[in-house]
């Protein structure tokens, strides 16, 4: 349910119908025993998540930084406990500069946003759970996603035995009238044969401890320096690299002073040294974007870090990977607003 106020025993619930206490009792009666198991459930939630607001207290300042000052509270703001710094004087909220920040929506359904984005619902479906038109839907996910793909890009790099290998997606202009070719429909191939210019390359690399990281590089075969740039900064030193012979790994093997084992062929595998873990995360991102019907090009680096944090969590129900990332999103401070978001590390290659 979204933000409620009771006045003379009527219910105001925001984007609801008003109703008093005993239409309210009345309307629960008529449910079934499943239904009033999953609204107990809900409101257990609601009532944590407002206990952990509730005891939420500053510990640096996000407006100037100042881990050693001191805070007054000083007010509400929107429903939200406001604080001052006695460094700067500012005034600031504990999801300043955070997901929830200059947002119209209530905490409750940026939480469901984040379920359903792990779990790839529709976003018709996200938007008729929380109440906003599609748009809405569309752009909360997008700014959810820049976070995801900054806590991605912050992440500890991959260590030890490290499979690296790239795949291909067609590319996509959705969304973007097309002027330079004939549009296709959705699923269908590109009009070039092998890897030509409409072929976007996603390098895919992870560890036996199943961290991933997967970017998008450019058009078709990647170059020594598109390979560095995806992943240079996420590989750590005197590593082994293990890929498919590809040259253009050569040069962040010795960048990064790893080991190098090319594997050419199935035939040169073996129960240490093999490329199968990212293959089959090849087949998982593929199929994570047929669910998707499709993303246009230009986003394709916020779902690729989408589907890291997925794969880096599949041990998790959908609640609990929401629940650990709620955690990291709570501690990662971005001046990234809905608008911003739109046009914030949009692929352009």
């Amino acid at each position: 349910m979204g933000q409620h106020q009771v006045y003379n025993g009527v219910i105001k619930i925001k984007g609801a119908i008003k109703m008093t206490h005993k239409e309210l009792r009345t309307m629960l009666k008529q449910l079934n025993e499943y239904q009033l198991k999953q609204i107990s459930q809900a409101a257990m939630r609601f009532l944590a998540l407002n206990q952990e607001l509730a005891e939420i207290e500053p510990d640096v300042c996000p407006c100037c930084g100042d881990q050693n000052a001191a805070f007054i509270r000083k007010g509400v703001q929107c429903g939200r406990q406001r604080f001052q710094c006695k460094s700067c004087g500012r005034k600031f909220t504990y999801d300043t500069k955070q997901l929830t920040s200059n947002s119209h929506q209530p905490t409750e359904s940026w939480v469901i946003v984040l379920e359903d984005t792990l779990s790839l619902a529709s976003l018709d479906s996200t938007a008729e759970k929380i109440g906003v038109c599609h748009s809405t839907a569309f752009h909360m996910r997008h700014k959810l996603l820049v976070y995801m793909e900054e806590i991605v890009t912050s992440s500890a790099p991959l260590e030890a035995l490290i499979e690296a290998d790239e795949t291909y997606m067609v590319e996509s202009q959705k969304g973007t009238k097309v002027t330079h070719r004939k549009p296709r429909r959705h699923g269908e191939t590109s009009g070039k044969r092998g890897l030509s210019n409409e072929q976007m390359c996603i390098c895919v690399a992870t560890d036996r401890n199943h961290h991933v990281i997967a970017r998008c590089v450019n058009r078709a075969k990647p170059g020594s320096e598109d390979i560095m740039n995806a992943l240079g900064d996420h590989i750590a030193e005197k590593s082994v690299l293990i890929f498919d012979g590809i040259t253009s790994y050569n040069y962040l093997a010795e960048q990064k002073e790893c080991e190098k084992v090319s594997l050419v062929g199935h035939e040169s595998y073996n129960k240490v040294f093999h490329l199968n873990t990212v293959n089959s995360l090849h087949c998982r991102f593929k199929e994570m974007m047929r669910k998707l019907r499709g993303v246009a090009t230009k986003y394709l680096n916020r779902y690729t870090a989408l589907f890291s944090l997925i794969a880096m969590t599949a041990a998790c129900s959908v609640t609990e990977a929401a629940d650990q990332l709620r955690r990291s999103l709570r501690s990662l401070r971005l001046p990234v607003t809905i608008e911003s978001a739109k046009s914030l590390n949009i692929l352009a290659i």
